[in-house]
Formats: C-alpha cells, structure tokens, sequence
C-alpha cells in the first residue's frame, strides 16, 4: 500500500509539473494576437506585456516512447515548433499569431495570459471550448462544437458556434463596431448595462426571445415580412451600436446587468 501511495504521488507531481510548464512572449510592438487551435482556451488577463501560454504538451506519455525520443524533435505537418511547447508562434506586422500544432487527443486545452487591451481572434477549430475574462478590446472567436463564455468584456465582439451555448456578460459597451453572437445549436445569453446604448437585432428560429429591459417591438406596416419573420428589432435609450444576437434551435436571452 506504501508502495502504490509513493507511486501515484510521484506521477500527480510529475503530472501537475507538466501541466504548469509555460511559454512566454513579448508582445512589444503587437496590436492583435491570433491563435489558431483544435482543442479549448482559457484566456485571462494578465500582469505583464507578455503572451503567456500554460498546459500540458503531453500531461502523460509512455515511458518506453518518451525515452526513445530523447533527443530527436517532433515534426508536424502544419507548422514548426519553435516553443518547446508544441506551438509554432510568428509574427506578422502588428499581429502575433499562435497555432498550436499538437491534435486535441494529446492536449485536452491550454491556458493563455494577455493584456486587457490587446485585439484578440481565437479559432478554436471543431471540438474547442471558449472562455475569455476581463479583454476590453476586440474580440473574434470561432468554434464548431464548443460553448464560448465571456465575462468583463466591452466589444466589439464578433462570436460564433455552430454547436453550443454564448454567454456573454459586458462590463461596458464600446460603440465603435457592431457586437454579434450567433449558435445554430444552443443559446444566447447576454447581460448588458440597463442604459446601454443599442439598436438591437434579436433573433430565434425555432426558440423564443427574453428580455427584462422594456422596450417596444417595431411591428411591420402593409404587407408581411418575408426571409426573418422571427427578427426583433429595436432601439435601447435611443439608439446606439447595433447589437445582433442569434440562435437557430436554442433561445436568446438579454439581460440587465
């Protein structure tokens, strides 16, 4: 029993160890970091002008194989590794791109540090969770089957699923751009300022629209509408940036913060 109790203490060390390693970055000079990835990002807010990367490359690997890899370097058929870390990071202008190379079987997701002020795109591929807490700037993301949840955020934001659930709680709204989230397969949910500024676009095809603001639907003079007769359209404190949130099946929620 003493034996087994060293054994798995040894490997939730060697374990905690790998999934603490990290990989850092200046980001003097860069505007907007994109990444590029198959699994899931938590992306926070951190101290410093500085990219910083944790989670585990391989959080558990053979041990026959790892010895056998001594001292030869990991080839990947959609970029190089230049990190150590199974991330191949280049620059282009302004822009900071990051693209994981490793398959979603061998990295169950990695956490990401930047400063709030920074643009951010994150494509977290087919089968990529989302989580984003405290960015004030531009944000796009992207995934295919994943939920995407943003806190302490200002927009403009451009933010997509095609299985999953949004939800979204703004610190402020910036009016600069437009704000969109759209699901095929489930719900959005958005809690704003009670005097947000807003033209809102508020659709569910299949689903049904809530609120707790009190506002006035526009209805249609003459003739029915035809192509989105399930749109809702309106105006908040008098109008302001356009705010278009959509689900396919699932509902869509706008809420007071």
């Amino acid at each position: 029993m003493k034996t087994l109790k060293i054994t798995l203490f040894l490997f939730l060390c060697t374990f905690i160890a790998q999934a603490q390693e990290t990989y850092k970055h200046s980001l003097s000079g860069i505007k907007k970091v994109k990444f590029y990835t198959d699994t899931s990002i938590d992306l926070t807010v951190g101290s410093s002008n500085e990219l910083v990367i944790s989670g585990s490359k391989n959080s558990y690997q053979n041990k026959s194989r790892k010895e056998k890899s001594k001292g030869l370097k990991a080839l990947y058929s959609n970029g190089n590794d230049n990190t150590g870390k199974g991330f191949e990071v280049t620059k282009d202008g302004g822009t900071l791109i990051v693209k994981d190379l490793e398959s979603f079987m061998k990295r169950s997701g990695f956490k990401v540090q930047l400063p709030k002020g920074i643009d951010v795109y994150l494509n977290a591929g087919n089968l990529g969770h989302v989580k984003v807490d405290g960015i004030t700037s531009e944000i796009e993301i992207k995934t295919n089957i994943g939920d995407i949840d943003l806190v302490n955020i200002n927009g403009p934001a451009t933010v997509s699923t095609n299985t999953g659930t949004i939800t979204a709680v703004f610190s402020t709204i910036n009016q600069s751009n437009p704000i969109s989230f759209s699901t095929a397969t489930g719900d959005v949910d958005v809690s704003i300022a009670s005097n947000t500024k807003a033209n809102l676009s508020l659709k569910s095809t299949i689903g049904t629209v809530y609120t707790d603001f009190n506002f006035k639907v526009k209805k249609s003079k003459g003739l029915s509408p035809v192509g989105n007769p399930r749109k809702i359209s309106t105006e908040l404190n008098n109008g302001g940036v356009l705010i278009s949130l959509k689900s396919t099946t699932g509902n869509v929620y706008l809420r007071k913060k």
